[in-house]
C-alpha cells in the first residue's frame, strides 16, 4: 500500500500520557473502594452518609412537588377555560380524502 505524499504524522505522546494517567487514577480509585469496603468503620460511615444524602434528596423532591401542587391550583383558576362559542360540529361535515398526497398542488 503506497503512502500519499502529502500525509503528515502528529505526535500522540500527550494523549497517551493522559490515557495512562486515567488508567492509574481508575486503578487507584478501585483500590481505595476495596480498602474502604474491607474496613468496617469506614464502610459504616460511608453507608450512613449515603443514607442521609438519599433522605435529604427525597425530602427536597417532596417539598418541591408539594409547592408545585399548591401553586398549580391558583394558576389553573386564573387561566380559565378556552372554548369556541356558537360553533356546531357534525360528523356530516367531514369530507373523505381520496388517494391524495400532501405534495399535490391541487390540495392547497
Amino acid at each position: 500500500m503506497a503512502d500519499a505524499t502529502n500525509m503528515k504524522t502528529a505526535s500522540t505522546t500527550k494523549s497517551g500520557l493522559g490515557i495512562l494517567l486515567l488508567v492509574v487514577a481508575a486503578v487507584a480509585i478501585i483500590g481505595l473502594i476495596v480498602w474502604a469496603l474491607t474496613n468496617p468503620d469506614i464502610l459504616q460511615t460511608t453507608v450512613n452518609v449515603i443514607i442521609v444524602i438519599g433522605i435529604a434528596i427525597l425530602v427536597i423532591v417532596l417539598i418541591i412537588s408539594g409547592l408545585m401542587l399548591i401553586l398549580a391550583v391558583p394558576y389553573y383558576m386564573k387561566k380559565g377555560e378556552q372554548y369556541q362559542d356558537g360553533v356546531d360540529y357534525s360528523i356530516d361535515d367531514v369530507k373523505p380524502v381520496k388517494e391524495s398526497s400532501s405534495e399535490d398542488k391541487k390540495n392547497e
